[in-house]
């Protein structure tokens, strides 16, 4: 093959690698440009629900665990005082974990908002805006530097919570809530704040792009039970 025909094809390859990593084609045929940012989230939205898959399997062991040992408790003479005084405690600590009790403790406190900055040349006004992704993604930087409770504009976070893009708002569990987003997260305060401002950290991640973020200590973290309690119709005992 002749250098000029080499050249040639290099061109093509490029142009047609260029159009396919800048754009993705919807179902109607239509093109969807989709920003570098949005492509980042959902990489580590993916590591994070991985990690977080594993967690809730381990929690899944250690509760099997605890079962078989309160099935060996019920069988021993005398055991009833034990017995009733372990599913007390565990009861109390699984109200607690489901957001069904109002807690407080020392911990974070993240405020997240709209940037102000003058848009580039071109720049897609996306970029600047707090979208329900950005929370999601700081729910889970903070699920992984140990938060034991969050919640997000006064509505606890549990695993049944559900945050989703309203327009310029956000849904969460049902309730409509508008920008600054104030996040608050008992645990290891200098852990979490630390995760969130490292140089890969979502939160210097988010000041890169230009959105408004704010990260300080607190040593009395309060945060509400879940607004309304939680029904299960399909789900029984296996």
């Amino acid at each position: 093959m002749s250098k000029k025909r080499i050249v040639v094809a290099f061109v093509i390859c490029f142009v047609l690698g260029l159009g396919i990593a800048c754009q993705a084609k919807v179902s109607d045929g239509e093109r969807l440009y989709v920003s570098s940012k949005t492509i980042e989230d959902y990489k580590t939205t993916i590591t994070s629900e991985k990690e977080e898959i594993e967690k809730i399997k381990g929690l899944i062991a250690e509760t099997q665990e605890k079962i078989e040992i309160y099935d060996a408790m019920a069988t021993e003479q005398g055991a009833d005082i034990t017995f009733q005084t372990n599913l007390e405690t565990d009861v109390q600590k699984y109200k607690i974990a489901s957001g069904n009790q109002a807690v407080q403790g020392p911990g974070v406190e993240v405020t997240i908002d709209d940037g102000t900055r003058d848009l580039f040349y071109g720049e897609d006004v996306n970029n600047l805006l707090v979208h329900d992704m950005d929370i999601v993604m700081i729910i889970n930087e903070l699920h992984k530097s140990g938060a034991e409770a969050i919640s997000v504009n006064g509505q606890r976070i549990t695993p049944n919570t559900s945050i989703t893009c309203s327009g310029y708002t956000v849904r969460i569990n049902g309730e409509v809530y508008a920008r600054p987003f104030r996040i608050k997260a008992i645990g290891d305060g200098k852990r979490m704040a630390a995760a969130l401002v490292d140089p890969i950290g979502y939160g210097t991640s988010l000041k890169n792009w230009g959105v408004q973020f704010q990260v300080k200590l607190s040593d009395d973290i309060r945060i509400d039970a879940v607004s309304r309690a939680y029904t299960f119709k399909y789900m029984t005992k296996l």
